[in-house]
């Protein structure tokens, strides 16, 4: 079961790819689950509009060679070619090289990789991509190996705000691992669908998530990478840390406990200076991802509706110009999608 879990999140990681991406195939041994996985990731082509390479690393030399399956490039490359795939040692990151792999062993790296080029299909790109059976952005982030992780927050959380929703999904994650512990441990059972999820999960590459993405938001505001609102909001939780450290000063000034005095009126110093290096702090404006490209989108379709609303009779060319609503309206979609990124604030 945990051999087949860890399959379906790779493929679902390799569906969800929008750039090149590495993957460390360390935790998948076996036929079976290495050909569910290339089944679901690469049986149907990928919604995307332009080439990646989609590096597998798949063994090494002697320091990492037993975190592997010796047979691991033989078994990826098979289940490869039972889904239509090519091997080409010539193969790269063009357009024209969909469907084909290649095996490498990068001595610099010491690691051996299998580069997939996917096969694309641009009009589920340009229709905001698929949904079926997929993991939703906070399971994907949950269950990804840290450097897909690492990748996945640069990509699809470039705001402070949408980097602090992931978190909070990640520690509620974290909360459901305590809460599921809590019940294993009083011989309560658990449903199919928790077990499977316990199983799957990786409670300390979890902790080591949220420690990281946690330090990542700490250093987006010590570099001033907030927008006014959202520095009014690292504000507003500063103040509420600042009246609980203010309550235990008191509470412990009146019991007389010294040591504890001394900590807590240091620490409440400190948050106080952070508050006002924050309150000084010049504000950034995030530009859109593809603002210019749907600026020009929406200038062309402000253009057709104009047409649409002449009430002349329109010679030929205009007309025909028409036709290309429907896949302006499309490349708009997919753009805003893609530029929303993932944990948006709700609309």
């Amino acid at each position: 079961m945990a051999e087949d879990e860890r399959a379906k999140r790779l493929a679902a990681e390799v569906r969800a790819a929008t750039e090149s991406t590495v993957f460390d195939m360390a935790s998948c041994s076996g036929a079976g689950p290495i050909s569910q996985l290339v089944n679901a990731g690469f049986g149907q082509p990928l919604p995307l509009a332009h080439m990646v390479r989609l590096s597998f690393i798949v063994g090494g030399g002697k320091k990492v060679r037993q975190r592997y399956d010796d047979k691991l490039p033989q078994i990826l490359s098979e289940a490869l070619k039972s889904v239509g795939y090519v091997e080409d040692r010539g193969a790269s990151c063009t357009d024209d090289c969909q469907g084909l792999f290649k095996y490498q062993h990068d001595t610099d790296k010491d690691l051996k990789f299998v580069h997939v080029f996917p096969k694309l299909d641009a009009s589920k790109a340009a229709s905001g991509g698929e949904v079926e059976d997929s993991l939703s952005p906070a399971q994907l982030l949950v269950f990804s190996e840290m450097d897909t992780f690492k990748a996945m927050i640069a990509a699809k959380t470039p705001t402070f705000s949408q980097r602090k929703r992931a978190l909070d999904a990640l520690k509620a994650s974290k909360a459901r691992i305590a809460s599921l512990e809590e019940a294993l441990t009083a011989m309560k059972p658990l449903s199919d669908d928790e077990q499977s999820w316990y199983d799957a999960v990786d409670a300390e590459g979890l902790g080591l998530k949220i420690s990281w993405l946690a330090q990542t938001l700490e250093k987006m505001v010590d570099d001033g990478q907030l927008t006014a609102k959202e520095r009014e909001e690292v504000l507003s939780r500063m103040e509420e840390k600042a009246e609980e450290l203010s309550l235990k000063l008191s509470a412990a000034e009146a019991a007389g406990k010294a040591k504890a005095v001394t900590q807590l009126t240091a620490a409440r110093e400190e948050l106080q200076k952070k508050m006002a290096d924050v309150r000084n702090l010049k504000c950034i404006t995030h530009r859109p991802k593809h603002a210019a490209e749907i600026q020009a989108v929406k200038k062309k379709l402000a253009a057709l509706e104009k047409l649409e609303k002449s009430k002349v009779v329109l010679p030929l060319e205009e007309v025909q110009k028409l036709s290309a609503k429907p896949k302006l309206l499309a490349d708009l979609h997919a753009m805003e999608v893609d530029s929303a990124g993932w944990f948006s604030e709700p609309s």
